[in-house]
């Protein structure tokens, strides 16, 4: 599937019990895989469920993480001084800066 604002993406299979899970019932059951192509992400990620917010006052909470796949890069985390809005091409400070002085689109 293509977006215009991120690029190409899809559900990767999930099995459980030697049956094929579709990506709402991975989802729902807390683990999910899936593939990016796009400005800044590439390769496969997952979506796991550490937090099911049952309890009272406690919110569901999810965990993104990269696959260890051959689009896995060896750099480590990025410089978020030097990261850019892969829309506006602005960095997290200049965008920071904007919405304090009210000027707000992302």
């Amino acid at each position: 599937m293509r977006d215009a604002a991120i690029g190409t993406k899809g559900p990767l299979p999930r099995k459980k019990k030697g049956r094929t899970l579709s990506f709402g019932q991975a989802l729902e059951g807390g683990h999910a895989s899936f593939w990016l192509d796009g400005g800044k992400l590439h390769g496969g990620y997952a979506l796991t469920r550490f937090r099911t917010g049952e309890r009272p006052g406690e919110r569901e909470a999810w965990l993104l993480v990269k696959e260890n796949d051959d689009r896995a890069g060896r750099r480590g985390t990025p410089d978020p001084r030097r990261a850019r809005s892969v829309l506006s091409g602005r960095t997290l400070k200049q965008i920071a800066a904007e919405e304090a002085a009210g000027r707000g689109a992302a």
